[in-house]
């Protein structure tokens, strides 16, 4: 078989650019510190990279996600510090005013001046902002202001109270129940009950013949209505209105009915409005109205800190600066305090509303110290998740320096050598034996 000269030629060269290759691509493995230069070489260990390397990323997040609730609940804590410092301060003077030694109508005017100026330090802190600008106590509405004072209105109309209406209170028993019963003696409409808790929320429940109709499903306040279709109202039916609430509680409610109607065994007649007077009481002064709003939300912002984990990193205004139990703001209650000092009329109750804000600012703040405390522990977690993940992805994808190096120089030597052999070739020819 002959031979050209040129297939020797191509077959060293060749080989030499394959060898070239090999060794650039070990010289690079060595520079990246990688085991594979392209997903091509292992398909399966890249998927496997690629995975550790999302949940890398996902709680390097959440890490950061902890950092930044870590700052905000500490700001916040240090403001409800300041809020509590505040709320004693007005509890040292709640109690000086409401002493009757000593204090002159000029000392209880001077009281009620540091409450103004306290109840402003409080409005303050209530609207803390974080350095990214966010306020502290808007829940999701971080951007906006939670508390405001209210600018009366010079144009509202004013009220007319009904003088029809009388107001109720709820039986002094222990049961603070008031029971109402009527029979209805001629066909008419639909029975009506217009009915209005004041302060303190109370339950209303109607009866047909001792059957449960209709109910306000619970303990309500403000106004409302309770309505039984006319279809379930038969001929001498017996009717009772039952409102259940705390004890001497104050409310009122009217009842409608177009047909004949027996109230108590007094027989009011076809088509009159029965208004219920259990025990009939003067009305009760009318409220103050609330000088303060809240403008943030009562939802609060929750933030991811573990692949199934979230902590809120806040509390909203409404659950820390309002009553859970009057729905009174903690700024209306020092302003209130406030007139009544200046009207030498300080009030028990109003000073015990204060105590109330403290204890409720106070379980804000150890729900706050807990938070704080699952996230110091979910870091950890975090941490611990993050370098097993980090090490098993090492194990996959980072090169052994040791045998690469080896390896390298092994393909060096063979590359030099072949290369040397290619050159000697080169010079050998059949003329120089024929000389």
């Amino acid at each position: 078989m002959r031979i050209s000269t040129a297939f020797p030629q191509q077959f060293n060269t060749t080989s030499m650019l394959n060898q070239q290759a090999s060794v650039n691509e070990s010289q690079m493995k060595i520079s990246a510190g990688k085991k594979y230069l392209s997903p091509a070489e292992n398909p399966s260990a890249a998927a496997y990279s690629l995975g550790f390397k999302q949940s890398i990323g996902e709680a390097t997040q959440q890490q950061d996600n902890i950092a930044a609730a870590s700052q905000r609940l500490g700001l916040e804590e240090t403001t409800l510090a300041s809020v509590t410092d505040t709320i004693q301060r007005l509890q040292e003077l709640g109690l000086q005013g409401v002493s009757d030694s000593g204090n002159s109508v000029v000392a209880r005017n001077a009281i009620a001046d540091e409450f103004d100026q306290l109840n402003e330090q409080l409005l303050s802190l209530a609207n803390t902002r974080n350095a990214n600008g966010e306020y502290l106590f808007s829940g999701i509405n971080s951007t906006t202001m939670p508390f405001s004072k209210i600018v009366p209105s010079t144009s509202a109309t004013p009220v007319v109270p009904d003088p029809t209406a009388n107001f109720i209170e709820a039986a002094n028993g222990a049961s603070g129940t008031t029971e109402k019963n009527y029979t209805i003696g001629a066909a008419g409409g639909d029975f009506k009950v217009t009915y209005n808790m004041d302060a303190v929320p109370d339950k209303m429940s109607i009866y047909v013949n001792d059957k449960l109709m209709t109910s306000t499903n619970g303990a309500v306040s403000g106004a409302g209505t309770l309505t039984i279709p006319s279809a379930d109202l038969p001929l001498g039916a017996k009717v009772k209105v039952v409102v259940e609430g705390a004890d001497s509680t104050s409310w009122r409610f009217n009842v409608n009915y177009s047909g004949g109607i027996t109230e108590d065994g007094v027989t009011s007649g076809t088509g009159a409005t029965v208004v219920e007077a259990q025990a009939a009481v003067s009305p009760p002064p009318e409220a103050i109205p609330a000088a303060f709003s809240y403008a943030g939300s009562a939802v609060q912002r929750a933030v991811q800190v573990g692949v199934s984990r979230t902590i809120t990193d806040g509390d909203t205004g409404s659950s820390v600066f309002i009553s859970t139990s009057t729905g009174k703001s903690l700024f209306d209650t020092v302003k209130n305090f406030a007139t009544e000092l200046r009207g030498d009329k300080p009030s028990l109750d109003t000073l015990q509303e204060l105590d109330n804000a403290l204890v409720q600012v106070s379980t804000v703040r150890s729900n706050i110290g807990a938070r704080l405390n699952a996230l110091d522990r979910q870091k950890a977690t975090n941490t611990d998740f993050i370098i097993n993940t980090q090490t098993a992805l090492s194990q996959i994808e980072d090169l052994d320096y040791s045998s690469a190096i080896t390896k390298l120089n092994a393909q060096q030597l063979s590359l030099q050598a072949a290369q040397q052999s290619y050159a000697k070739v080169q010079s050998m020819s059949l003329f120089n034996y024929l000389r």
